[in-house]
């Protein structure tokens, strides 16, 4: 399902998705700002998940625990 929206853009704005257009980057100026919002929700995301590992870390709780120790495995001296 989709909704169209009306929107008022700067002529910076309108330019920018131009460019996109312009530069083979979008289709068409509803495509570019499809991708922002994909870019968007993207960083939401990213955001959350940064705040989630930041709750573990100052519970003290390994981030990974599956690579506990990797650093500490013996290594073969490099001549």
């Amino acid at each position: 399902m989709s909704t169209q929206i009306a929107i008022r853009l700067s002529a910076d704005e309108l330019d920018a998705l131009d460019v996109e257009v312009q530069e083979g980057r979008a289709a068409s100026r509803s495509e570019a700002v499809r991708r922002s919002i994909a870019h968007l929700t993207r960083n939401q995301r990213y955001r959350a998940e940064e705040a989630k590992l930041i709750e573990i870390a100052r519970r003290g709780e390994s981030v990974y625990p599956d690579l506990e120790g990797v650093l500490d495995l013996p290594s073969v001296p490099l001549d």
